[in-house]
């Protein structure tokens, strides 16, 4: 750490942070007072410079921040529409100390990021409200583990939306203690913003992905609309109403190239036998498979926020939201698998190796993901006296996921069973046999052309007809809040008090049917139903993407009896994983402060009662699934502190101590055991791999962290018109919650020991910690430099992230592993902007580092990373009229891929995922009032 400080300390003069932020804002109890205002109202001047834009952005940002007592960072409607950020989550990546993720599972695409992680904190652990108030959310997509996950998914909601973002760093007693990372809170805007003068601002734009239309025809080009409006009416404008909505839609493809989904790398030994866990036999890792997907998704979004504001005098207010919001990811994988079937393997070399017999699989799946969420609020304020303020919130929100998935795979070496006697068997042959080539990162597996294109070596394996998961949550919550000499000028004591409750429902389902041919099915073979060829496959020359029709196949296949194939028995599948769970938390806060002109001060404490019950399903000795309730609760007394002093007019010191939660998964708390196989002939074979296995824990506890703030900020000469700040933290969290993996698992029913399978179990670690530093700053101008320059500014942040966790091993013991899941080693930012005349241009790049993406726990090479990115957007804006503007956006520029990478020396490829080159191009109508 004193190096991570000392680096800190050197590099604190030269950071500067990201356009979208400011260090510190407003706590909760202060957005009512001082909501974002637009920035495109009249120009302002920087000596001689016109402030418009991103200028004026950055100088309310700076204004917040300097105003503020907690440390937090702020993203405003305008920063989040200038560059080509789409949703919010994509906007974050850009504020001190957060990152981005995509999903993290192996059945959905990555090209777009869909969670943030705070100062390495995963989105299960930071809060997410909408204007203070607690929004259900139907999770990230996680395969077959559940998709309800407590944190919220951002992707699925428009930047149009939110007046600004506002992400809290320091947790205070009147806040939600879910916030290990910290808050996000979506403000909307507000029809007072505008000094009760009407606005409106109206955007078209047509889109292109560079990715498009491989191996089948997409639609291109995509388009985006989005408007907000918003006016004030009654004869002293005391009312007001506020209307956002957008439209997007966008086609692209996504090429995947990876190994198997479990193990991932096979070690043989000097015979060409398979090892496994921890015995690396010679030491020369295969990969083991090569996987192609060729992912096409078109995604709509649309949604509309609708806001009532009232205020009949000077003492009181009240207002009423609503906002639905829909997306859908209509998403289309076509895949072939080379595989050796796990050996054995000869000759081998450092980089090569023969296998004498494989197979090859082709499958198509299309997955038509569909979420809506509903939010309802209402709320006012009461000002008796000029000290005194009384208001009462509450929300209504409600989120589902739907998925249903058509899914069938042919297969090389593919034996029909008898009627009745279960699935297809997979014999692998010689002329699927081939030799690797391991000496690139990406492996080539090269097999013989004349058997990879002969369509009629192809049977099919399995058809799914109907399959497809569900996912729902609804949250109820509400607020009432006393607070005492509280506002933003208030001098000498005061104190605050309230009271808080939150009944939140999700739920989670998922059913499949599943049909193999059998001898009595009349041949199906690949040759009769393949679709367009043509993809390329680039790291395996020669070879090109074989497709299914799936409307000729889906087709024929329900042209035939049914007594043609074998149902196959799908009961585990459709239970195991399946829970309800209702969760309610009551809450009660005071604090108080004590605030002069240069000092603020203030201590709370929050009391958290949280009870639960979960019902899971559990198959008993029968064979049966019977539901198994389980429940549990806590209680917890949370402190917290905080300070600020203001040295001089210019330099601000804050500090703060706290401590807060971090509430386990759903699905962690459901009793289960469930376990999955790749095919349905692996069942009872010991030997199988691509098993995996989930159990629930519903012991498990939250985990519990301290927290330590500490932070500076400077205002820059007036001439420059900027910023520096320097934060540190320190995260010292006890019963840590991650999913320990372990190798091997006995199945109670059949006995049969599974010694491939990967065993998944949420546990609470014995101890985790994060520190680090954010380094951000903002110059308006560098007129300073020279007048020549006065139109260019520039932003930049660096945060340093220095996590441990002690994962637990199933022989006992731990092992230390230097940073939390989900957290990279650092993150950056950089933004080079100039603004002249109407002219606006901006360069923006990001990048994270190396990032802990999971980890199985006895075997230690087997733990994957997301390798470091990098990304640059660029983006253009020239005002042509008053009140209209060209705009030109282009985002990842690079073409920059979305890479996980495993092994011993955390170099080998797990997958890797392309994301395409987007450019939008439209016009933006902003009418002056």
């Amino acid at each position: 750490m004193k190096k991570l400080l000392a680096l800190g300390t050197a590099l604190a003069t030269a950071a500067m942070s990201s356009t979208a932020t400011a260090q510190s804002a407003q706590t909760p109890q202060d957005t009512t007072a001082a909501q974002a205002k637009d920035s495109d109202t009249q120009p302002t001047t920087l000596d001689s410079v016109q402030v418009t834009g991103i200028r004026k952005a950055n100088e309310a940002a700076i204004e917040s921040k300097l105003a503020a007592n907690t440390i937090s960072d702020v993203v405003s409607a305008t920063d989040a529409r200038a560059l080509p950020d789409l949703t919010i989550v994509e906007a974050l990546r850009r504020v001190p100390g957060l990152s981005v993720l995509p999903a993290i599972d192996n059945e959905h695409p990555r090209d777009e990021a869909s969670t943030p992680v705070v100062r390495g904190l995963g989105s299960s652990y930071n809060n997410v409200t909408i204007d203070g108030l607690t929004i259900a959310s139907p999770g990230t997509p996680n395969g077959n583990l559940g998709s309800v996950t407590r944190g919220v998914r951002l992707d699925i909601l428009p930047s149009s939306m939110i007046s600004e973002i506002g992400v809290v760093k320091t947790f205070t007693a009147d806040q939600d203690p879910n916030a290990v990372g910290g808050a996000i809170d979506l403000r909307t805007r507000s029809a007072f913003d505008n000094g009760n003068k009407p606005f409106f601002t109206m955007e078209a734009s047509l889109g292109h992905a560079s990715d498009n239309g491989q191996p089948s025809s997409q639609m291109d080009p995509g388009y985006r609309v989005s408007g907000t409006g918003s006016t004030t009416f009654g004869s002293d404008h005391q009312y007001g109403v506020v209307v956002s909505a957008n439209y997007q839609t966008l086609s692209s493809y996504t090429y995947t190239h990876m190994t198997t989904d479990t193990v991932f790398y096979n070690f043989y030994n000097a015979a060409g036998q398979l090892q496994s866990g921890n015995n690396l036999g010679n030491g020369i890792p295969v990969p083991q498979n090569d996987k192609s997907w060729y992912v096409e998704d078109k995604r709509d979004r649309y949604g509309v926020t609708g806001k009532f504001e009232a205020k009949p005098s000077d003492t009181f207010d009240a207002y009423l939201l609503g906002g639905y919001y829909y997306f859908k990811d209509d998403m289309t994988r076509n895949e072939n698998i080379i595989d050796g079937r796990n050996g054995p393997v000869y000759n081998q070399t450092a980089t090569s190796g023969t296998y004498p017999v494989g197979d090859i699989e082709v499958g198509y799946s299309n997955q038509q993901i569909t979420t809506r969420t509903k939010v309802g609020q209402a709320g006012f304020n009461w000002h008796p006296d000029d000290q005194q303020s009384l208001s009462a919130r509450a929300s209504y929100s409600d989120a589902t996921y739907d998925e249903p998935i058509y899914m069938m795979k042919f297969i090389a070496g593919a034996t029909p069973q008898a009627p009745g006697a279960g699935g297809a068997t997979i014999t692998p042959s010689a002329p699927f046999g081939f030799t690797y080539d391991t000496s690139r990162f990406n492996a080539a597996f090269p097999v013989n052309p004349s058997a990879y294109y002969n369509l009629n070596n192809y049977g099919l394996f399995y058809w799914r007809p109907d399959y497809g998961r569900n996912a729902a949550d609804t949250i109820r919550t509400g607020r009432l809040d006393y607070r005492f000499n509280q506002d933003e000028m208030a001098r000498g004591l005061g104190f605050a008090t309230g009271l808080t409750y939150t009944d939140d429902r999700p739920s989670y389902s998922v059913h499949r049917d599943e049909f193999d041919p059998n001898t009595s099915a009349p041949p199906i073979n690949l040759a009769n139903f393949a679709g367009p060829l043509g993809a390329n496959l680039p790291y395996n020359p020669g070879l090109n993407l074989l497709t299914i029709d799936p409307a000729r196949a889906r087709a024929y296949l329900d042209s035939l009896p049914k007594s043609d194939f074998n149902s196959t028995n799908q009961n585990d599948f459709n239970n195991q994983d399946n829970f309800q769970h209702k969760e309610r938390i009551f809450g009660a806060y005071g604090l108080a402060t004590y605030a002069t002109d240069a000092l603020y001060l203030q201590g709370g404490l929050h009391y958290d009662g949280t009870l639960q019950s979960t019902i899971g399903y559990l198959r008993g000795p029968d064979k049966v699934y019977r539901p198994n309730r389980t429940s549990s609760d806590y209680r917890h007394v949370l402190p917290s502190l905080l300070g600020r002093y203001s040295l001089t007019d210019d330099l601000d010191i804050r500090a703060g101590y706290s401590r807060t939660l971090g509430r386990p998964p759903y699905d962690s708390y459901a009793a289960r055991s469930s376990i999955n196989f790749v095919n349905a002939s692996d069942i009872g074979n010991p030997n199988a791999t691509g098993v995996t296995v989930t159990q629930g824990n519903p012991g498990i506890k939250p985990r519990v962290s301290d927290n330590f703030d500490l932070s500076f900020d400077w205002r820059l000469p007036a001439e420059t018109g900027g910023l520096v700040s320097v934060a540190l933290f320190d995260k010292q969290i006890h019963d840590e919650i991650f999913t320990v993996s372990n190798l091997g698992f006995t199945d109670p029913t059949s006995g049969v020991t599974y010694k491939n399978a990967i065993v998944s179990t949420p546990v609470n670690a014995s101890n985790a910690r994060i520190r680090g530093v954010e380094l951000n700053g903002i110059v308006n101008s560098f007129a300073v430099l020279s007048p020549m320059l006065s139109a260019f500014g520039a932003s930049a942040n660096v945060s340093l992230l220095d996590g441990r966790l002690a994962v637990p091993l199933s022989t006992g013991g731990t092992r230390n592993v230097d940073r939390l899941v989900g957290q990279p080693n650092y993150v950056m930012n950089a933004t080079l902007f100039y603004n002249r005349d109407g002219l606006e241009l901006r360069v923006a790049y990001n990048r994270q580092g190396r990032a802990l993406r999971s980890i199985v726990s006895d075997v230690s090479w087997q733990d994957l990373y997301w390798a470091p990115r990098s990304q640059v957007d660029l983006s253009a804006t020239y005002q042509i009229g008053p009140s209209l503007s060209l705009i030109g956006q282009v985002s990842n520029v690079g073409h920059s891929r979305i890479t996980t990478v495993t092994g011993p020396g955390i170099n080998l490829l797990k997958n890797s995922y392309s994301v395409p080159t987007t450019y939008w191009f439209g016009v933006r109508f902003t009418p002056k009032f």
